[in-house]
């Protein structure tokens, strides 16, 4: 296929083992995937490259405007999460088993409960949050939502005005539970009453349809973020949050240095009540 980088060939490898016919896209400087009859590209980012944010952006728009999905797919990721990586674009091709959420109950579940589901199932794995509830079909697992405890808001807000975040959904690996997120999502709102419920998507995935879908309202868009990727551990890490001084931050990539990448930012989505 043209493909040199051995990661890259990986990845050609990993979805042709499914049965998923791939073909290299028109794609100039960048290495593009696209796939037999479907409206999806992955454009696979290596991580040392001359990209910046706003051209992968531009590429984006120009498959958006052809109606054509694109993934941003970066190397550390496929690395540490190739598992993820092919459960959520077999989902985007439609490969997945189909149940529906009515055939499905909600349960509570504990945070520990939430991070093996999310370990597995979600491409960004687990985080912290004050509610968790799962889709049960059966004595399994097949959807979990994560949510924020309530914030009160109290700038050009009534009085009382509370706020919550879906902080993470995932469905179990192989499955599409129809209805599924919006069955979670309704629970919460019966549960805790909040006036509005936000989240975001991420870019380099998502473009929010299924925010959309589930009767949010996209109210902005966050720009591309800096990232920092350890060499030997590929765990990413954004400014803030970096360990040791910043010092320490380099592009030149020693055995002790951090990898500067980014991602194409988050469109953010607010659910009014």
């Amino acid at each position: 296929m043209g493909i040199k980088s051995l990661w890259q060939e990986d990845v050609v490898r990993a979805f042709e083992a499914f049965g998923i016919k791939l073909s290299d896209a028109d794609s100039g400087k960048y290495t593009l995937l696209s796939f037999d009859g479907k409206n999806l590209v992955i454009n696979l980012v290596s991580l040392n490259n001359d990209y910046e944010p706003e051209e992968l952006l531009r590429l984006q728009d120009l498959y958006l405007q052809e109606d054509v999905k694109l993934i941003q797919l970066w190397e550390d990721i496929w690395a540490t999460r190739s598992t993820q990586v092919i459960g959520r674009v077999k989902s985007l091709l439609g490969l997945n088993k189909r149940i529906h959420a009515r055939k499905t109950r909600v349960m509570a579940i504990s945070q520990d409960q939430a991070a093996v589901f999310l370990e597995v199932n979600h491409i960004q794995a687990s985080a912290r949050s004050k509610y968790r509830f799962a889709l049960t079909a059966g004595e399994e697992m097949v959807a979990v939502a994560c949510f924020s405890g309530l914030r009160l808001m109290k700038h050009s807000r009534p009085a009382g005005y509370r706020s919550a975040e879906v902080i993470r959904f995932a469905s179990l690996s192989g499955f599409t539970v129809t209805g599924g997120f919006s069955k979670l999502l309704k629970h919460f709102i019966a549960q805790l009453a909040p006036n509005d419920i936000m989240s975001y998507a991420d870019r380099d995935w998502s473009n929010g349809r299924v925010y959309e879908q589930a009767g949010f309202e996209q109210v902005s868009v966050t720009p591309p973020s800096e990232i920092y990727v350890h060499p030997q551990s590929l765990i990413r890490y954004f400014p803030h949050r970096l360990p040791g001084q910043a010092g320490i931050i380099s592009t030149d990539v020693p055995d002790h240095d951090f990898i500067k990448v980014f991602n194409t930012g988050n469109l953010k989505y607010i659910y009014y009540l």
